[in-house]
């Protein structure tokens, strides 16, 4: 075997992408739409049917009393002349329907206000008149990536009248379609009841949203939000409810609790010599308006000249209203503002954020360690390496730090919902191994604490010394599993990178263990052994004249020895297994092993059953796939995470444990896939570079 260790350098494979759209369950709306019309035939969605299940799964479910006589018709069964869009987009088409999605609505209507932004998700020259096949396509930003979401267009009824979002011109039907793009990209209608108006703006634009508690302004938030509107930053706002029965609860004042507005406009007037602020908001459900001063019907507008006022004044129940700024803050609790990037259409400004992201998922029992609360398993999160370049003659980098867990919406038809995620960071120097970073992440102060709440998006605006930074992504409660992507934005250069350990297995792995014992005292050893084997009644099938040892017989060893230690729990030794481990010791590959390679193997068997002690902490005989990443660098293994997570899937039981035969199959697997890198290093200089694919196949874990 060999002397020396190995690295193996991975390559990043080409992934070039063929547009900067994915196509929503690999359906290509063109290739579809042309077999529809050379067929003569309407669209028939398979995976948005017009069935129950696309409904909901529980108020909207297939027994509810509210999905009783609903009826799914085509927009001509509905409408005598069906139009996709009447004249322009405004947001005054959207009217809320029977579903708690006025955060949708209340986005999609602010998203009117910006032509560029409304097309890149609603795509032109849809209609019913020319090429009509009953299919439609909106586009949506998805952690990272643009995708295309085909749809029927087969909408739910009732009484012949839609039952969700429509538009005020009946004939309209450019609100609804999109509505049903977004409940099948979310799993169901029934997935967009309650949620926060930013994730919707980070769905229409791929933005960064952030959020600002009223109730503790920072001192410019008029020029906060003059600056959003300048920049074409989409922004919403809503009312804090106490209790579930406050939803959708009407205020003296013509507000609206537990309600998403849209902000779309600002302006100040002059008065008494005095500078007024004003917001302009928008109720999605183009009615029920604020009733106070500056409203509608308000006798201050009395007091600006004609021509000011003829620009301002919105007249009609259109839920389109203005509010003084302190009247704004008494009543609302929280702003939402979603910052256009490079992602989005178009960003309006003239030094656009850079930005870097990442795609990664908590593994209960891997990486899922929990907040700072639990430090027997924080130190197992991702963890991120940040370096701020400061601008020269600036003392401070300006960096919006944004987390985003992953397809929770779909969840909620098997009982799963967001989970409370939020971040750490850490003033960070340098990178360290596996088992000296679980002692110093303990012992770390963190500069910035997130607030942990359960919703999708968590994010927080910093400024920070220029410098090395520890970005620590968790989830509330330790052991709670969901995909996430992380996204970090600043003014000035950044470089971002996961924290990770090369690809590599130390010389000591090859090497044979020491056993403490002569080889004279082995032979009788090896000879003690295989007599136990011998009384075994099915031994002498195994057992060869010549003293060499097969797989079957190993097996026999193995339970008749561990039966003896307590301190060692398997489930019993697969011939796999034992192949597996033959082959690492079986130098001339006949498929059985002679007395020096049984002490190969035998010296690397007590050597892994030490650590296996070792790590096994709590001593139950079984050690929890956390503790298998500190087993494996003790056995001279340094893996990335990625095969770290791969290993802790591969090898732990339902209850993320791994026991004894489980972690030499661990072991034996890793010998003999680094035994083939050392094979492949032709100059012998240590070092062999794969492909990420090519990697993984060899590794078989994909």
């Amino acid at each position: 075997m060999a002397p020396t260790g190995i690295t193996v350098h991975l390559v990043k494979d080409d992934c070039s992408s063929k547009g900067n759209v994915t196509y929503y369950l690999d359906q290509d709306y063109k290739q579809l739409l042309k077999k529809c019309l050379q067929e003569k035939r309407l669209f028939e969605d398979p995976y948005f049917p017009a069935e129950p299940k696309s409904l909901g799964h529980n108020k909207l479910g297939p027994w509810s009393p509210d999905t009783v006589g609903i009826k799914w018709k085509r927009p001509q069964e509905i409408s005598q002349c069906p139009q996709f869009i009447c004249e322009n987009m405004k947001w005054t088409d959207i009217c809320q329907g029977h579903l708690g999605n006025c955060w949708f609505l209340a986005a999609a209507g602010s998203l009117t206000i910006y032509p560029r932004l409304l097309e890149r998700v609603v795509p032109p020259q849809q209609n019913f008149q020319t090429e009509y096949a009953g299919i439609f396509h909106f586009q949506f930003w998805q952690y990272g990536k643009w995708v295309d979401v085909v749809i029927d267009d087969r909408l739910p009824t009732k009484n012949g009248e839609l039952v969700f979002v429509s538009s005020a011109q009946k004939s309209e039907f450019w609100p609804a379609l999109l509505e049903k793009a977004y409940a099948k990209l979310n799993g169901s209608y029934e997935a967009l009841e309650g949620g926060w108006v930013n994730e919707a703006f980070v769905d229409f634009t791929g933005g960064v949203d952030e959020s600002i508690d009223l109730k503790t302004p920072p001192p410019n938030l008029f020029y906060i939000i003059q600056t959003a509107v300048e920049k074409r930053s989409l922004m919403g706002t809503s009312i804090n409810i106490q209790n579930p029965y406050e939803t959708e609860m009407r205020t003296p004042e013509g507000l609206v609790k537990g309600h998403a507005y849209s902000i779309i406009g600002v302006s100040e007037v002059e008065h008494n010599n005095r500078r007024i602020p004003l917001i302009k908001l928008r109720n999605p459900w183009g009615e029920v308006e604020w009733n106070g001063r500056w409203s509608d019907n308000s006798q201050l507008w009395s007091l600006l000249d004609n021509a000011l006022k003829d620009k301002l004044q919105v007249k009609g129940e259109d839920g389109e209203f203005w509010m003084q700024m302190d009247d704004f803050l008494r009543y609302f609790d929280t702003l939402e503002i979603c910052t256009l990037t490079p992602d989005s259409a178009y960003s309006n400004t003239t030094k656009p954020w850079k930005n870097n992201s990442y795609t990664g998922k908590w593994v209960r029992g891997h990486n899922a360690g929990g907040c700072r609360n639990h430090r027997a398993t924080f130190w197992t999160n991702p963890q991120f390496l940040v370096t701020l370049d400061g601008e020269e003659g600036k003392h401070h980098c300006t960096m919006l730090a944004s987390l985003m867990q992953k397809d929770r919406r779909k969840g909620r038809a098997v009982g799963r919902d967001f989970l409370s995620i939020g971040f750490e960071i850490y003033k960070f120097d340098h990178m360290t191994q596996v088992s000296q970073r679980m002692n110093l992440i303990s012992s770390m102060i963190p500069m910035v604490l997130s607030p942990y709440v359960a919703k999708r998006d968590v994010t927080g605006r910093y400024i920070l010394p220029p410098g090395q930074y520890l970005i620590i992504p968790t989830t509330f409660m330790p052991h709670e599993e969901s995909s996430f992507i992380l996204r970090v934005f600043t003014e000035e250069n950044n470089t971002f990178k996961e924290v990770d350990c090369e690809i590599r297995a130390d010389g000591k792995v090859f090497q044979e263990s020491e056993l403490r014992m002569t080889m004279e005292e082995f032979t009788r050893h090896f000879q003690r052994l295989s007599g136990q084997a011998r009384e075994n009644i099915y031994a002498n099938l195994y057992w060869t004249k010549d003293q060499e040892i097969s797989p079957e017989e190993l097996q026999t060893i193995f339970v008749q020895t561990t039966s003896k230690h307590t301190h060692l729990k398997t489930d019993g030794f697969s011939m796999e297994t034992c192949e597996q481990l033959v082959k690492i010791a079986d130098n001339i590959g006949s498929g059985k092993l002679q007395l020096y390679e049984f002490k190969y193997l035998w010296s690397k068997i007590k050597e892994w059953e030490h650590i296996f002690t070792k790590h096994d902490q709590d001593r139950s005989g079984t050690m929890d796939v956390q503790e298998l990443r500190l087993a494996l660098e003790s056995a001279g293994f340094q893996l990335n995470n990625k095969m770290v997570e791969h290993l802790c899937l591969k090898y732990g039981d339902d209850l993320r444990r791994v026991d004894f035969d489980s972690f030499l199959s661990c072991m034996a697997h890793l010998m003999g896939v680094f035994g083939v890198c050392y094979r492949m290093d032709q100059n012998k200089d240590g070092v062999v570079s794969l492909g990420e694919q090519q990697w993984l196949q060899m590794t078989r874990l994909q």
